[in-house]
């Protein structure tokens, strides 16, 4: 598959590009357009919280412990 790379910001330049797919999301009559990033080595997904938010969606009754590696593990 081939995905088209962008930015987020106007600011950026073509080496801030990322691989990124337009998506459609439904919740509870709720639907929201948006681009979704392409990371096939990923194992977990990742939903922005205003997007989540615009869903209907709350996590204030369910947050998950996540240990970090790396860089970030800190």
């Amino acid at each position: 598959m081939r995905f088209r790379y962008s930015t987020n910001d106007p600011s950026q330049n073509q080496f801030d590009s990322l691989p990124r797919v337009p998506i459609i999301l439904r919740r509870e009559g709720h639907t929201i357009e948006t681009l979704g990033l392409v990371d096939s080595g990923a194992t977990i997904d990742v939903m922005p919280y205003e997007v989540g938010f615009q869903l209907g969606a709350t996590w204030d009754d369910s947050k998950a412990i996540v240990q970090l590696a790396g860089n970030l593990g800190n």
